[in-house]
This record gives structure tokens, C-alpha cells and sequence, in this order.
């Protein structure tokens, strides 16, 4: 094999990786969507285009190296001294513990330490493809798809020892039981952070007062979650006025009937003081509009930046209504 000449073997993810992966995706989706917020937003992008950049995409042998290669720049592992290359045992992946490193989201890679192999770094999106690369300088883990082709370009680069025929074992066709505990362990706590994640993200969910659109036939409340059109004939105009949660109490909120409500922001359904249930969209404020019904229909209570105002809009718009 010419040394001059690059041999590359592409890696691909495991179903744990990709089962992760989307979970933390939709995640940071969810808790964008929900929050609204830019900083929200950016910060979760960065984390899933790092993550994403600085996951393997590919192992290439030649030159006494193995070149991992990754959107953000490539790992060069010399291979000096090379005193075994193998594919990994459950014995290697025994005691695993994350230093440093990404446990899932994109593969495994970064620094973790195991009871056998001790400190080292992984280069790993699929558990079942691992190999293990001992030099005398140190340790590494990759995974590429081809192992047994990958292994035949280690020897034909470098001098390997030989070892026995007990002790070359070839991938498994089923994850070791060591790796399916890691695995489950994973699994189980990434998802117990992104669940974290978007609960706190839902009490941090803080969109100030509804937008709203008004037209001459309808009010429409542009919540995120609880959306409502009022047409203007089932509105009591005439009696729309501004309630003072703090000084008319009977309008204040005792239960939520189906809605959503943290210390920022409510919308939904709610059992109000007087007895009554209402549809409620109030953020921070304590001066709230209410649009009365006409008939049987539930009150509609809306914080409005300027309540005064609003009212006047409406009833500009809806003049031909009383």
C-alpha cells in the first residue's frame, strides 16, 4: 500500500445516536418555539452546529496516521508504535464513564475513561463498529462502517503486533452487554435533560401581551398555544371595559381548566373568583380588558399594552355593533 496514498472509511450513527440526536433537536425546537426568545434561539443552534461539526464523519489511513476527519477541522492519530489494533471488547467498554465529551448527541466523541483502555479519546457514532487503536503514546476509540477493512489499512501502514486468535475479535453482530448498559444509561439521561430543558424553558416562557388583529367583523388573539377569533357580533361592546385584577378580585384567576400558566404568562381556560370560567391571556400586568359576551359564551380577559387604547380601537371597529 502506498504510504502516499489515503485510505478512507466513512462512519455512520447507531440507532442510540440518532434516537438521541433527535430527541435533543426537537428539544431545542420545542424550547425555542415556546420562549420566542432570540438568545433562546441562537444559543441552541450554536450547541446543535458544534456538536454536529465536531462529530466524525469519517476515518482515512496512510502516512503512519489515521486522519479523523470532521466538519470542523481533522484529529491527526499517529501511528508510532503501535501496540494493538482491534476491535473493541466488552471487557474495553466496561466502567465507562464521559470525561469530557458528547455521550449521544451526534456520537461519542471526546475524552472518556473506561476500566480497561483508562483515559482516552473516542471517535465513535456507532458502538457496534468500535475499534481500539493502542500506541505507546496513547489510547483511541473510532468506529469506522468497514472494520475489517479498516484494521487490514492500520496493519498495512504500520507494524502491528501479532496477537492470538482468543484475542482478535472481529465486531460483534450484537452490542456488547457493557455497551447496551452505556447505551441505556445514555439514553436515559439525555432524555431526562432535554425533558429538564423544555420544562424549564416553560417557566421561563415569558411573551408579554398577546398581538392581536382587528378587523371591522372580528378580534383575532394571536396566542401561541390558545389562539381565539371573536366575532364582533358576539362581543357586548358597549360594556367592554378595563378590570384591576388587584382591585376587583372577583376577576381574578382561582384554576386553570385547560390552559397553560407560569409566573410570566397565562392563556386558556380559566375558573375565575365570581364563579365563572373565562378565556384568559394576561402576561405580567394587572389591568386587563374585559370583553364581555353576549348570550351564554364565556368573558374574554386580554392584557393589552395600552388597555384604554385597545378598547378605543375596538370600538371604532366595531361601531355598527352598538
Amino acid at each position: 500500500m502506498p504510504s502516499r496514498e489515503w485510505y478512507t472509511f466513512p462512519e455512520s450513527y447507531d440507532r442510540t445516536t440518532k434516537i438521541i440526536s433527535a430527541c435533543i433537536c426537537a428539544g431545542y425546537v420545542a424550547g425555542a418555539v415556546a420562549t420566542r426568545s432570540p438568545i433562546v434561539t441562537v444559543l441552541g443552534a450554536a450547541v446543535l452546529a458544534l456538536a454536529y461539526a465536531y462529530s466524525p464523519r469519517a476515518c482515512a489511513v496512510s502516512n503512519r496516521a489515521i486522519l479523523v476527519k470532521r466538519l470542523i477541522g481533522s484529529v491527526h492519530f499517529p501511528l508510532e508504535d503501535v501496540r494493538e489494533a482491534r476491535a473493541a471488547t466488552a471487557a474495553d467498554l466496561r466502567g465507562c464513564m464521559r470525561l469530557w465529551a458528547s455521550g449521544g448527541l451526534f456520537g461519542y466523541y471526546g475524552l472518556f475513561r473506561t476500566a480497561k483502555l483508562g483515559k482516552c479519546p473516542w471517535y465513535v457514532t456507532n458502538r457496534r463498529n468500535a475499534v481500539v487503536v493502542v500506541t505507546g503514546a496513547k489510547t483511541a476509540v473510532f468506529s469506522p462502517d468497514n472494520v475489517d477493512g479498516f484494521l487490514e489499512a492500520i496493519r498495512a501502514a504500520a507494524p502491528v503486533p501479532e496477537v492470538s486468535g482468543d484475542e482478535l475479535i472481529l465486531a460483534p453482530p450484537q452490542p456488547p452487554p457493557a455497551a447496551g448498559r452505556l447505551a441505556g444509561i445514555l439514553l436515559a439521561s439525555t432524555t431526562g435533560l432535554v425533558v429538564l430543558t423544555i420544562v424549564a424553558l416553560a417557566f421561563l416562557y415569558s411573551p408579554g401581551p398577546p398581538s392581536y388583529t382587528l378587523t371591522p367583523n372580528s378580534l383575532t388573539i394571536n396566542d401561541r398555544f390558545y389562539p381565539v377569533t371573536l366575532n364582533a357580533g358576539s362581543v357586548d361592546v358597549e360594556h367592554i371595559r378595563v378590570v384591576d385584577i388587584r382591585n376587583d378580585p372577583e376577576w381574578r384567576p382561582t384554576g386553570r381548566t385547560n390552559g397553560f400558566a407560569n409566573s410570566h404568562y397565562r392563556s386558556g381556560w380559566f375558573r375565575i373568583a365570581n364563579g365563572q370560567e373565562a378565556r384568559m391571556y394576561w402576561a405580567t400586568g394587572s389591568r386587563l380588558v374585559l370583553l364581555p359576551p353576549k348570550g351564554t359564551a364565556v368573558p374574554v380577559l386580554m392584557e393589552a399594552s395600552d388597555p384604554e387604547r385597545f378598547i378605543e380601537e375596538v370600538r371604532q371597529a366595531w361601531s355598527e355593533n352598538y
